[in-house]
């Protein structure tokens, strides 16, 4: 602020007033505002002293933007008096978009039609006025305003579908160059698309149903889905090639309309002539795309694209070997690990890498191959087991691994979480040195200790040195499949983009903390290992031990005893049993953690906000297994994250001793959220999360039908062949697959409720928190649950 106030003091002693372009030069406003943080305690003093300052300037229109930043400001934060003060200020210096704003305005405040009169009012003058202005800022002006004014028809239903189209299109021609302008156009054809497609499926009413007999004059539209589906994709590629602010929306469900259309090609027998039109017309946006969208955006959904590589299709399958050809020639440290487990048992992927290697340069070949030795010497280390019935906590690497030590260095980059993090540049262009992918240090050499763990499979840590000199540690995990727990991550990524979008949400710091996952095979694979975590059971368990509450050798046998001599009814009174000699004391373990008071409540709020979202996450995959062992608690942060994800879509409900609760919210969890338990931060950050899943349903669906068309292990071995043969063959589909991803659309939408998800009129988000965390805390289920779950704890 002290600057700005000398750069304007600076301009107003100048001999002779600078222009309106010196003047923006050199205050540089714009360019200013959008690096502070987007709330109205920040950014309300700084908009006020602008305001002094262009008064003192005589600068009017700087004035009047600077109150319709305050009224846009106050509206995104809920404050709307303050909002319609500051465009009315606005609109009385006839600043372009005070009126947009106060239509926005209106609309929130549940006066649409008062909404869409005004602005259609005004847009129409737009059009009975003069030609297009030279400006291109109130070029854009006008394209916003007839967009909103098209959204809002839509939304309403005001208007035929031929207006609308009639008046996107306008809006794009005013400017070619909007991302938003091409994204709302996108998601309106393909809400038509999906609406004839509904039509499509519903067989034709019989004469014998029809009340009328026939004589009705009002037919259904017989329109077709392939009739919107070619400028659906059309437009989705133009908003993610200009563009990213919607990508995550836009490029998986490009990539899933095409998929779902070559699906349909796949299974015709034979194709008429509108669906031949249709298909060069597809055929022809995507080979479009595939030219004109930079290769690094493709690498969002790197998941998706390897998912789908056994597609039965010729053409998607064209497009999918040169796309992930080009993605392996740009960008092959991402696509080697990416793709290490299905070049092992789709021919269709390793001819993509084979190409590669053959496209690349001598050095490129080298890393091709290094890296195919290293994976194959990572599987061996994985699979290695102690000899014999010794246990061993410790080996060295150099003596049971001498080949993988024998083998490095090599080029390939430590597959840490951040060489998968794409970088959007701002502006959605590649400016010249931004780099959209971080490069990581190389793998120079490895430590000799490896740790063996004790659990039954024995996975063990080992750790690689890096070219900059740090250490990288990662599990090598065996006789498990890792491809749930990498698809998992993928669509955490997603979720944590849309919760940093979310202004409520990035204030609280809702996010899951995320890692990377390599599967390598379908059952085994390597994870990155985090430091500083405790498991939830030895934070409990030490806390009560401080006291000589707990023994952690003879107390759980004593609880078994107390589970198997119960001959009552209700499991509600034997847990109050058990409970009556063990107090809740994760809130001590925290604060003798966190000592300091701030630290301390930065760690219960960081407790307490992550595990809400981890539960609503959780809840709505359908993840199981949440023993004390699988829940880590950040001794840094405090924040708290899950593991092992083998347990998903239900997969509890099958167990011998079925789970009956969402999520784990037992006594300990409960305290450490402090005085207010589950009420306060916890329900809020609870009803938040499940907002921001709600209003990207779509986006996450997508993201999760992934799991779909993956031949996972426990999906494939219910069918004949196996799993080999699911993943060697061509794409299937999994019943069972579609099954879960149904009950999380409806999870997703409020009318499944709980975990047996019981069929229910649509509940709001606060609704269907307080029947989870209600479930989720109730003694008698938690009474039912496995003795070896811990529901004591």
């Amino acid at each position: 602020m002290l600057q700005e106030i000398e750069d304007a003091c600076n301009l107003m002693l100048r001999p002779q007033p600078p222009g309106p372009v010196v003047r923006s030069r050199t205050l540089r406003w714009q360019e200013r505002l959008p690096l502070t943080a987007p709330l109205l305690s920040c950014r309300e003093p700084l908009l006020a002293l602008r305001r002094q300052l262009a008064g003192l300037m005589a600068d009017a229109e700087a004035m009047g933007r600077c109150w319709l930043q305050h009224a846009k400001l106050c509206r995104s934060t809920g404050h709307q008096e303050a909002a319609e003060t500051s465009v009315l200020e606005a609109h009385a210096r006839a600043v372009p978009g005070s009126l947009l704003e106060r239509c926005r305005l209106l609309w929130e405040r549940d006066k649409g039609h008062r909404a869409v009169m005004e602005l259609q009012l005004a847009v129409q003058q737009m059009l009975d006025g003069d030609a297009q202005p030279e400006d291109a800022a109130l070029q854009h002006q006008r394209a916003k305003e007839m967009l909103q004014l098209t959204e809002w028809m839509a939304a309403v239903g005001q208007g035929h579908k031929d207006m609308l189209r009639a008046n996107y299109e306008d809006a794009i021609q005013l400017d070619g160059s909007w991302e938003k302008a091409h994204f709302s156009y996108a998601v309106y054809l393909d809400s038509l698309y999906r609406d004839a497609k509904l039509r499509e499926g519903k067989p034709a009413t019989s004469k014998g149903m029809d009340r009328l007999s026939g004589r009705s004059r009002v037919r259904t539209p017989d329109d077709s889905p392939m009739d919107y589906l070619p400028q659906a994709l059309e437009h989705y590629g133009e908003s993610i090639r200009v563009g990213h602010k919607h990508i995550l929306q836009s490029l998986p469900r490009l990539l899933t309309l095409y998929f779902e259309f070559g699906s349909k090609l796949a299974a015709s027998k034979t194709l008429n002539q509108k669906l031949r039109n249709t298909h060069t017309q597809v055929a022809g946006v995507m080979r479009g795309l595939l030219r004109t969208i930079p290769t690094y955006k493709w690498l969002l959904v790197l998941p998706q694209l390897t998912s789908r590589i056994c597609h039965p299709q010729q053409d998607v399958q064209d497009f999918m070997q040169q796309l992930l050809g080009a993605i392996a020639d740009h960008f092959p440290q991402q696509a080697l690990w990416a793709m290490a487990t299905v070049c092992k048992s789709s021919e269709a992927a390793s001819s993509i890498l084979n190409q590669a290697k053959r496209r690349s340069g001598e050095s490129g070949r080298a890393l091709f191959e290094s890296f195919a030795r290293l994976s194959d010497q990572l599987i061996r280390a994985c699979m290695w087991q102690p000899p014999g019935e010794r246990r061993v906590s410790r080996c060295s690497a150099f003596k049971e691994f001498k080949h993988l030590v024998g083998m490095l260095p090599v080029d390939v980059q430590v597959p840490v979480q951040a060489l998968f993090t794409v970088d959007l540049p701002p502006g959605g262009k590649l400016p010249p040195g931004h780099r959209p992918v971080c490069g990581q240090a190389t793998i120079l050499g490895m430590r000799d200790e490896v740790t063996v763990m004790s659990s039954l499979m024995k996975p063990k840590k080992i750790t690689f040195i890096g070219s900059d000199g740090l250490d990288y540690p990662f599990l090598a995990k065996p006789k498990d499949d890792l491809r749930k727990d990498y698809r998992l991550m993928d669509f955490a990524g997603t979720l944590n983009a849309l919760l940093a979008r979310q202004p409520q949400a990035r204030r609280r710091g809702l996010c899951l903390r995320t890692y990377a996952v390599l599967p390598l095979t379908d059952d085994c694979g390597i994870l990155q290992w985090v430091e500083h975590l405790v498991p939830f059971k030895a934070a409990c368990e030490e806390a009560l031990a401080k006291e000589r509450l707990y023994i952690r050798h003879s107390t759980p046998h004593q609880i078994k005893k107390m589970y198997d001599g119960f001959a009552g009814s209700s499991r509600a009174q034997l847990l109050d049993r058990v409970l009556q000699g063990l107090p809740p004391r994760l809130g001590k373990w925290l604060l003798s953690r966190f000592p300091e008071p701030g630290a301390w409540l930065a760690a219960r709020l960081a407790f307490t906000r992550t595990n809400a979202a981890w539960a609503m996450v959780g809840h709505v995959l359908g993840l199981g297994d949440r023993h004390g062992d699988n829940i880590m608690i950040h001794g840094l942060t405090g924040e708290t994250m899950h593991v092992d994800f083998g347990c998903l879509f239900d997969k509890g409900l099958t167990l011998e001793v079925p789970e009956m609760v969402p999520f784990r919210l037992t006594q300990n969890v409960v305290d450490a959220f402090g005085v207010s338990g589950v009420e306060g931060a916890f329900r809020r950050a609870a009803e938040m999360t499940l907002q921001v899943l709600r209003d990207n349903k779509a986006t996450l669906m997508t993201c999760a039908e992934t799991f779909l068309h993956d031949p996972l292990v426990d999906w494939a071995r219910g069918s004949k062949g196996g799993a080999s043969a699911a993943a060697a063959g061509p794409e299937a589909e999994n019943p069972q697959a579609k099954d879960a991803l149904c009950v999380m659309e409806g999870r997703l939408s409020g009318t499944l409720l709980g975990v047996a998800a019981i069929p229910s009129l649509p509940l709001s988000c606060e609704g269907q928190a307080a029947r989870l965390i209600e479930e989720a805390s109730d003694h008698e289920n938690l009474g039912k649950m496995y003795i070896w779950w811990m529901p004591w704890l």
